[in-house]
């Protein structure tokens, strides 16, 4: 796996001086992972993927950085016995970085093993039907893309199962994680009507002034 060294220092060298305790808050929610301390890990991902959200810029380091932390809490929810949320972060995790997919995470015991063996739907999404949305919740446009004012369409896509989007997928690449992250996060919010599979395209605009 990717170390925690180059690519994590130019992320955060990107972002505000509020934001630069996250390398040792990721390490602080790795070793929860290691000693089982699963509802902890869990609090302190969601409290950095906040974080990120509102400071990231955009490339890949930036990517590289919320998706590990996107795993961090999928292994923690799989720890917590959550495994249809745990099943989610790891798809949005590695849809950020496909590579972490591939990552030894055996040091952090049995959720990094569980982790490891997951694997996507892969075509079986394309034979799919066309499943219908029936509630919509609209994303919010992450800080750090009002702040950077970068603005960009992102397609995204699910797996429905009893009106539930389970299994999400990235469908158009990007180099904005956080407007990634913002998509899926109003996406898993979304009703439907039956079992298929639904695709979106996001457009992020700057807020209404």
């Amino acid at each position: 796996m990717k170390p925690l060294s180059l690519a994590f220092a130019v992320a955060l060298t990107a972002t505000c001086l509020s934001a630069q305790d996250w390398r040792g808050q990721l390490k602080m929610v790795e070793n929860d992972l290691r000693t089982q301390h699963y509802g902890h890990a869990r609090k302190w991902s969601i409290k950095l993927i906040n974080s990120m959200t509102d400071h990231l810029g955009t490339g890949p380091d930036a990517t590289y950085t919320l998706a590990l932390t996107v795993a961090y809490r999928a292994m923690a929810e799989q720890g917590l016995k959550k495994p249809e949320d745990a099943d989610w972060y790891w798809h949005v995790a590695t849809n950020l970085h496909p590579k972490l997919a591939d990552a030894d995470f055996s040091r952090l015991g049995e959720v990094g093993e569980w982790f490891a063996a997951q694997k996507a739907i892969g075509k079986i999404f394309d034979d799919l039907p066309a499943a219908v949305v029936t509630k919509k919740i609209e994303p919010k446009c992450p800080l750090s893309a009002i702040q950077g004012a970068y603005y960009q369409p992102v397609t995204i896509g699910a797996v429905i199962t009893d009106g539930v989007a389970r299994s999400p997928k990235l469908v158009s690449p990007s180099a904005a994680p956080t407007l990634v992250y913002a998509a899926f996060e109003s996406l898993k919010q979304w009703q439907f009507e039956g079992n298929g599979k639904y695709e979106v395209t996001v457009n992020f605009a700057p807020p209404a002034q």
